[in-house]
């Protein structure tokens, strides 16, 4: 149990920490009373027939310099309208006007044998003179006045809200979130033979008591520790309260995948004049178990068909601490295994570094054995960008089959990989909307420590080899009507090598369910790769969906006699991801290119969290 749960928040003077518009609604009120006041006094807006319904066959417009014909006509989509419709519309000509800072324009319609006529008086237009700041205190005033604003003078309201809303943001960044601030006074000049009515604002600035975080209070967490909340929002105790920092909290805290929700956060001053802040969580489970069997069918009929399967355990939230403990294993065909073992520390030596170390074997057919060992180093650049570091060591243990076979030799290799993850996506369970993009690039260092018995003359194969890879991940999703939304995913893989002959270890393999769809599991393989998931999704839920989907692959090849082989391939089908109480279940149905309905390929999966 943690011990971070705290119920002595006060209740008094507390605040929502998202941007209420409330100070802004008190200058925006003031301004529209100001207007509507010297309104009252300017003739009708209106003045039309007592006609019910209006019918005409041609407009004819008049007195407008503003707008244009065009702009007007523009609004009129039928040529009959009811008086409450035509009176609606006349409002809606009257706003376009409103947003060119004339608000005291004037329109009258008449009907005259099927010829609407519009007379139209654009009055005065404002600009806005001057805002004038009156401030508590001078420092203040110092502070506040460079940030005034004032090149768009002819856009009077829309020039005074974004003043008003930076002067807000300035304060609230600063350490004032009760800050208010309201229109003391307006003072109207006309200028150019009356032409212009100029305004001159006077804007009263309350910012209140200035707030620090000297109480951070925490509910809802019965697993994950105070502290590590505190370290994932980026808070410290006693720091100076700034909007820009709180407002991000939710977003940060939800990434981290310990959270089902991130309630707005509150802030509060007690009778001592100190700070509260509040953060509500709801946990969710971040342990989970992946478990997938798959059914390949028989290619002849001397053949028969086999099982696949994979069992993924991973431990994201390991005892409230926020480390990182994964382990995978993976049966893609007869006889190829993989298993990975992952640690992650997050937040090593107390800086936002996660360094992991991590172990990884791949048994590839009977042909050879990949054994990969490392640590890695990610660093959360911002909310959104994460830089990516790994360090390791990988060795190539060829059977005699793979001797034989692909001339394969026994090799380690030093290697450096980096990249950069950007993800705006707004669930990474369910996406409904948001751009994920990753790359990497891999420098290596390979030895070759022995050769098969098949090559005599070792001078162009025996040494040490430069080898270069780069991966690249994109998934771009574009949300259509309500609950739907389109999957655009582009991949990219490419090895490249000094050696006389490009290992068939070095190479890419494409194929199965997390790639191309409809084929069996790493069935291509190719030096440079690149494939393309398109997915309709009807979002069912927060982590249930259908789709249709369609893949398409590239895969490109240089053969033993040095010829390049290049191949297209495509897939099809349908999938579901459904969430029960014993986890998400997802079968995916797809059909590979000439294959047809009964040589599609069926992946049943459940993942379960804990």
């Amino acid at each position: 149990m943690t011990d971070s749960v705290e119920n002595n928040f006060p209740n008094d003077a507390s605040a929502h920490l998202t941007r209420s518009k409330t100070q802004l609604c008190i200058a925006a009120f003031a301004f529209v009373l100001a207007i509507h006041s010297l309104l009252l006094s300017a003739m009708p807006l209106f003045c039309q027939t007592d006609s019910s319904f209006i019918v005409f066959d041609e407009i004819v417009i008049s007195g407008n310099h503003q707008l244009s014909v065009k702009q007007i006509k523009h609004l009129f989509t039928k040529r009959s309208y009811s008086r409450k419709e035509f009176e609606h519309l006349l409002g809606q000509i009257a706003d376009l006007y409103r947003n060119e800072s004339r608000p005291f324009v004037k329109i009258n319609a008449r009907t005259k044998e099927s010829t609407l006529s519009l007379k139209i008086d654009e009055g005065v237009r404002l600009r806005l003179d001057a805002i004038y700041l009156n401030v508590p205190d001078s420092n203040f005033h110092k502070e506040l006045v460079p940030l005034l604003d004032l090149r768009d003078r002819s856009q009077v309201a829309q020039t005074v809200f974004f003043n008003v809303e930076n002067l807000l943001s300035y304060l609230e960044n600063h350490g004032y979130p009760f800050a208010q601030i309201e229109i003391d006074s307006l003072n109207f000049q006309k200028e150019q033979q009356g032409k212009i009515l100029a305004i001159k604002f006077f804007l009263k600035i309350s910012p209140g008591q200035k707030v620090y975080l000297d109480e951070i209070h925490i509910s809802g967490n019965n697993l994950t520790k105070k502290n590590v909340i505190l370290r994932e929002a980026r808070l410290k105790i006693g720091s100076l309260f700034r909007q820009n920092q709180i407002s991000r909290l939710p977003e940060r805290l939800m990434k981290t995948g310990f959270f089902t929700a991130v309630g707005e956060p509150k802030i509060a001053i007690d009778e001592k004049g100190k700070g509260h802040l509040l953060i509500d969580v709801t946990e969710g489970n971040p342990n989970q178990l992946n478990a997938v069997i798959g059914y390949t069918p028989a290619a002849t009929p001397e053949e028969k068909g086999y099982f696949t399967g994979l069992i993924d355990i991973a431990f994201k939230n390991l005892l409230g601490t926020g480390r990182v403990l994964e382990t995978y294993w993976q049966k893609k065909d007869r006889h190829s295994q993989e298993l990975r073992f992952h640690y992650v520390e997050r937040w090593a030596f107390g800086y936002p570094v996660h360094a992991g170390f991590g172990f990884e074997q791949t048994i590839r057919d009977t042909t050879y054995v990949r054994r990969n060992i490392g640590v890695d180093f990610d660093v959360p650049f911002s909310d959104l960008l994460t830089i990516h570091s790994h360090f390791g060591k990988e060795s190539i243990l060829p059977d005699s089959l793979g001797q034989i076979l692909f001339t394969l030799p026994r090799s380690n290799s030093n290697l450096v990989r980096i990249g950069f993850t950007y993800d705006s996506r707004e669930n990474p369970w369910n996406p409904a909307q948001g751009l994920f993009y990753q790359t990497r690039y891999e420098f290596a260092r390979k030895k070759i420590s022995s050769l098969p018995a098949s090559i005599t003359d070792s001078t162009n194969f025996a040494g040490t080899f430069r080898r270069d890879k780069i991966e690249m991940d994109a998934e771009l999703f574009v949300p259509t009507f309500r609950y739907q939304t389109i999957l655009c995913g582009i991949h990219g893989r490419q090895v490249k090598s000094k050696e006389e002959k490009l290992s068939v270890a070095d190479l890419y393999r494409l194929g199965g369910t997390n790639t191309l769809r409809g084929y069996r599991e790493d069935e291509f393989l190719g030096e440079r790769l690149a494939w393309l998931n398109l997915e309709y999704r009807y979002l069912l839920g927060p982590r249930s969906r259908a789709f249709l989907f369609f893949d398409a692959g590239y895969i490109m090849r240089t053969k033993e006699d040095d010829n390049i082989s290049e191949q297209t391939k495509f897939s099809y089908g349908f999938g579901f991801r459904i969430e029960t109480r014993l986890g998400i279940i997802g079968i995916d149905y797809g059909i590979g290119q000439g294959r047809g309905l009964a040589g599609g390929l069926v992946h049943i999966g459940l993942m379960n969290k804990f």
